[in-house]
């Protein structure tokens, strides 16, 4: 059966209902249908074949849906790209993939030199409008649709390629752990480049019927309490370190006051520490989930129903140790959103696609009651002692206790003696005096049991992250040696 996967993305909307809000400005379903497939046709016009690539590099908004919509409905494959790319990180992009057109900000990095056609969103916006709308092309399900790339937590960051297939029950998951559907406004505050509001707010409130809530700028907690109070989203979806900003701030009952009435996390571990903080302000729970670039929806969900982390519905979970050995194992997933691979990456693939399901590097431990607790990635859960440390639950607690502090990282380093102990790195408030500061951060931890507690203290003016945010733990070590 062929299929084209913007078309069933955009099939389910009713005509007059609102699909897009950004700045003020709203797109109906119809409207949205119409510029998609004209923005289709201006890509063919343009001289766009059936799988060739288009970087897709400008804030979100109506010309970001547009683009990369429109690609995907003429057959190209669409390629999401952080805007804030610099010349160094769009080299390394465009040398691994051959791009037919990059569309971009006049003001961007891309480097000179490159062989892609350069469009500007102006002339994208007069192309279509001087098109005619184009049928969506029919496609193998396993063509390429999109790619994703990833946050490079462990290195150089992949491409990660994706079938029209990802779009079959794209919506399944926040339909039926989050219980939305098409009464709704979905607003995500990370930016449409990352996997996670990409698929889960966008393309998963598209398929819906839902409304979908856009935001061009950076996220904060100070904006995205703005555009909530604006545009009164039912649903938010977010990150952990948001999450913890918007309490530092006091925002969270504002929040609900203003319409929000379910919250999800995902990108980083949610801690129980956090989660009950948000409750005891908020009066409403997170629903916890994990997921990857990999798999685009998230594959293990926790309602906060007492079950804990559970296998996504239309998604099969299987660990890798399945002996009596009860260690962090490894785990299978499969679902219609997994990926096809990587580009050109034949020994990841191998490593992390077996038979058509993804195995991330991430551990997992399962629970009694048969519920899966996320205990590592990069480096998250580490031994100290012969005792098994959680380093994301030591950050939430300093994080939460501490108001002096905006937050903190925790790392595995070696001590004096060579053996390993735990550093963490903090960044203070503007005009608190850091030496007071880790005499507060020591008693606060000087309960803790030796071999949780932290060994030393750094001051650092900002935690280094990727472009989706995830923490770069690997960078806090580096620093650790060498200063």
């Amino acid at each position: 059966m062929k299929l084209n996967a913007a078309a069933v993305l955009l099939a389910n909307g009713r005509e007059q209902d609102p699909a897009l809000l950004c700045n003020g400005q709203t797109r109906t379903f119809g409207e949205l249908r119409e510029s998609v497939a004209r923005a289709a046709a201006a890509w063919q016009m343009r001289g766009l074949k059936p799988g060739q690539r288009v970087a897709v590099g400008v804030p979100d908004g109506f010309a970001w849906v547009d683009a990369v919509l429109g690609c995907i409905w003429a057959g190209g494959v669409a390629v999401p790209i952080n805007p804030r790319f610099s010349e160094n990180e769009w080299s390394a992009v465009m040398e691994e993939a051959d791009f037919r057109f990059v569309l971009v900000e006049p003001d961007s990095r891309l480097p000179s030199g490159h062989r892609a056609g350069v469009v500007a969103p102006d002339e994208l916006v007069v192309d279509q409008r001087a098109s005619d709308p184009v049928e969506a092309m029919q496609v193998e399900p396993t063509q390429p649709a999109i790619w994703a790339y990833s946050s490079g937590t462990s290195g150089k960051p992949k491409a990660i390629v994706h079938g029209h297939r990802f779009a079959i029950e794209i919506e399944r998951i926040i339909r039926e752990v989050v219980g939305v559907d098409r009464s709704d406004r979905i607003f995500a505050t990370s930016k449409l480049f990352f996997a996670y509001p990409q698929t889960n707010s966008l393309f998963a409130g598209l398929k819906l019927g839902a409304s979908v809530v856009l935001d061009p700028r950076w996220p904060t907690a100070i904006d995205v309490a703005a555009t909530v109070a604006v545009s009164r989203p039912t649903v938010l979806c977010s990150v952990p370190s948001l999450y913890r900003n918007l309490l530092k701030e006091g925002l969270a009952e504002e929040l609900v006051r203003n319409g929000v009435r379910r919250f999800v996390s995902a990108g980083e571990a949610l801690s129980a520490d956090l989660r009950e903080e948000w409750k005891r302000h908020a009066g409403l729970s997170i629903v916890n989930g994990y997921g990857a670039s990999e798999t685009l929806v998230l594959v293990l969900t926790d309602r906060d129903d007492g079950r804990g982390l559970q296998p996504s519905p239309g998604i099969s979970v299987t660990p890798l140790n399945t002996g009596a050995d009860k260690s962090p194992t490894r785990v299978c997933i499969g679902g219609s959103a997994i990926a096809l691979g990587y580009l050109n990456r034949p020994r990841e693939q191998s490593e992390h696609f077996r038979d058509g399901m993804f195995c991330p590097s991430d551990l997992f431990e399962i629970q009694e009651n048969g519920s899966y607790r996320f205990v590592g990635r990069e480096g998250t859960l580490v031994k100290v002692h012969g005792r098994w440390v959680d380093l994301v639950a030591i950050e939430e607690k300093l994080a939460l206790l501490c108001p002096e502090i905006l937050e903190a990282a925790a790392v595995l380093v070696p001590d004096a003696d060579g053996l390993d102990a735990i550093a963490v790195f903090y960044v203070p408030r503007n005009g608190i005096d850091t030496a007071d500061l880790e005499a507060v951060l020591r008693a606060h931890t000087s309960s803790m049991p030796s071999y949780q507690r932290p060994r030393q203290f750094h001051p650092i003016d900002a935690l280094p992250r990727t472009p989706t945010g995830k923490l770069l733990r690997r960078r806090l070590q580096e620093f650790h040696l060498n200063s």
